[in-house]
């Protein structure tokens, strides 16, 4: 999918800062484990943000097990996983829809260990005039069937599209509850991460972009969130077969009431 070459006034192109992983990956086995009592998980950079890194501490203090994560993605987790490059994968799409995208077959022996659940709302530029969406119009928009904000009650304007990355769950999730399988419009803006989205859309005034709900409320003033149909995605650890007895302490703690105070 190819970048959109302007978004008129307001365009932005950003500067994407690229994570090495490396010496990371370099420390650690095949079987996931940097060492005794850490367990290395791969995958979502929504899980990372929202759930992993608040609550690192508390979980090594709780559990007695240090957590290593990387936030490369749901379909990249789900692959390090199938690989042993990984103890576990993060994935904030169900898991049904990561394996549909990766391509692995469903052979019974993944594991979806749910952690919170999470809401994905479309934003739109502050000076958007347009309020709401309903579930006709957020497809017909991200398939490119509807092009023009005046369709939903907007200026006539075009619509900028952004869409997170090929290896995002949220895109999975799109992909699967918004577009029932179609493919995203052509020409969509394919971003990096939430934070490219929001400084995209928070200076283009034709741009929209959908991202988890906490994030969006947290840059409230750059963006505005539009009323939509709700929806609500598992953000989880995903295992093959049974967890090992240390990650399971991590997961337990995570589904605690206790954990959940500290999640973003």
């Amino acid at each position: 999918m190819k970048r959109t070459s302007a978004l008129r006034a307001g365009t932005v192109f950003t500067v994407r800062a690229v994570c090495v992983l490396a010496a990371l990956m370099a420390a650690v086995s095949l079987a996931g484990r940097a060492e005794a009592g850490t367990v290395v998980l791969s995958g979502s950079s929504t899980v990372q943000k929202r759930v992993i890194e608040p609550a690192r501490k508390a979980i090594e203090k709780k559990t007695g097990v240090a957590v290593a994560v990387t936030g490369s993605g749901t379909i990249r987790g789900l692959k390090d996983l199938t690989k042993g490059d990984a103890a576990a994968a993060t994935a904030s799409c169900p898991l049904d829809a990561a394996l549909q995208v990766t391509g692995i077959p469903p052979e019974g022996t993944f594991r979806e260990h749910v952690i919170m659940q999470d809401l994905v709302v479309p934003v739109a530029h502050p000076s958007n005039t347009v309020k709401s969406l309903t579930a006709d119009q957020l497809a017909g928009i991200h398939s490119g069937r509807i092009k023009n904000w005046k369709e939903v009650g907007g200026a006539d304007d075009r619509i900028v599209v952004v869409v997170p990355p090929a290896s995002s769950g949220t895109r999975a999730l799109l992909q699967d509850e918004v577009l029932h399988g179609a493919e995203f419009v052509n020409g969509a803006y394919v971003t990096v991460t939430d934070r490219e989205a929001v400084d995209v859309v928070a200076l283009s005034p034709i741009a929209i972009a959908m991202l988890s709900e906490a994030f969006a409320r947290t840059n409230g003033a750059k963006v505005k969130v539009l009323k939509a149909p709700p929806l609500a995605r598992p953000l989880s650890i995903i295992t093959k077969d049974e967890p090992s007895a240390e990650l399971k302490e991590v997961i337990r703690f995570l589904q605690s009431k206790e954990a959940k105070r500290l999640f973003k």
